[in-house]
């Protein structure tokens, strides 16, 4: 029997919990939020081996704040990959048991230990956003006890930016492909992965910084061979000049089109500038492979047979 092929899908922190300024973020309100994102994609478990990795952005704010004595953001990193991951599990059972999905395989969380370069320039220019929405008030007394903070303009207010090294080589995978080989769904890459260096002897020093997710992610895709890779976000697809007065929507395009606009700085770092570096990583490795960009709200059939979201493609 042919097996079925691999699908990635990297699911924005703002698919597990909003971003926006007072949302709730209790495993309760996780637990509702990331039922209705997983309902979204309920028919892909149908037709291919998926594998589930998510971002920890509003998370890992919020509990590098709370956390005391403070810790490296890759700690965070660990202690949040835990609660959203069992969010995302928990949340898929109960779709299987109000449904009556039982035919659906289980999934599995998998720790994920992701090696960066101790010199990568992301540790000296922070980019990565996290943490809620904060309106200026809310920054100025942030800064106030922390001047060493940067800040960007995110949404309705601002975010943390922190540093966000190239993730270079998933030490685990090979977990992964175990959980993929018996015929369950992994939840991986939580946050991205968590960030090590390697020292002489190969032990693991966790890393103050998060990984993009959809980085992590392309890497995965291209390691396991994926046919394709979703990449669910806050926005319908793929825009250029989405800063104007009149933003053109594109529901196809190709790498060289995406690698053009990414030059010309049409995407920007800590938004669509990440997923449009692993859109690229992904079709140089995988060309016949597909990469979509979509709403987290939007159905996956749709996404997939491009009535909604952007298809980029190798040419």
């Amino acid at each position: 029997m042919t097996a079925k092929p691999i699908i990635i899908v990297a699911i924005g922190g703002n698919g597990i919990c909003p971003s926006e300024p007072d949302s709730e973020m209790s495993f309760t309100a996780q637990l509702i939020h990331t039922k209705r994102t997983l309902w979204n994609l309920i028919s892909l478990f149908n037709h291919f081996r998926v594998v589930i990795t998510h971002g920890n952005g509003p998370q890992a704010g919020l509990v590098y704040e709370q956390m005391i004595p403070k810790t490296p953001f890759g700690v965070v990193t660990l202690v949040t990959t835990s609660q959203i991951s069992s969010a995302i599990t928990r949340a898929y059972e109960e779709l299987i048991t109000e449904n009556n999905l039982q035919h659906l395989p289980p999934m599995e969380p998998v720790l994920s230990w992701v090696k960066v370069d101790p010199d990568d320039p992301g540790f000296l220019n922070p980019g990565k956003p996290v943490g809620q929405q904060l309106s200026g008030n809310e920054v100025g007394d942030l800064l106030r006890d922390h001047p060493d903070y940067l800040f960007a303009d995110y949404g309705k207010g601002k975010r943390r930016l922190i540093a966000s090294p190239q993730p270079q080589e998933i030490l685990n995978i090979s977990d992964i492909r175990e959980v993929i080989d018996d015929g369950k769904v992994p939840v991986a890459l939580g946050g991205g992965g968590i960030p090590v260096f390697l020292d002489d002897h190969g032990r693991k020093e966790i890393v103050n910084g998060i990984l993009d997710k959809d980085l992590s992610s392309a890497l995965l895709a291209s390691n396991l061979t994926a046919e394709k890779f979703l990449i669910l976000t806050n926005e319908q697809g793929v825009f250029t000049g989405y800063s104007t007065t009149s933003p053109q929507f594109h529901p196809q395009i190709t790498a060289s089109q995406v690698e053009s606009w990414l030059s010309e700085g049409e995407f920007p770092p800590g938004t669509m500038g990440p997923k449009a570096e692993a859109a690229l990583h992904f079709l140089a490795a995988i060309p016949y492979g597909r990469v979509i960009i979509g709403h987290v709200e939007e159905r996956a059939e749709k996404l997939l047979q491009g009535s909604a979201g952007t298809t980029i493609t190798a040419g």
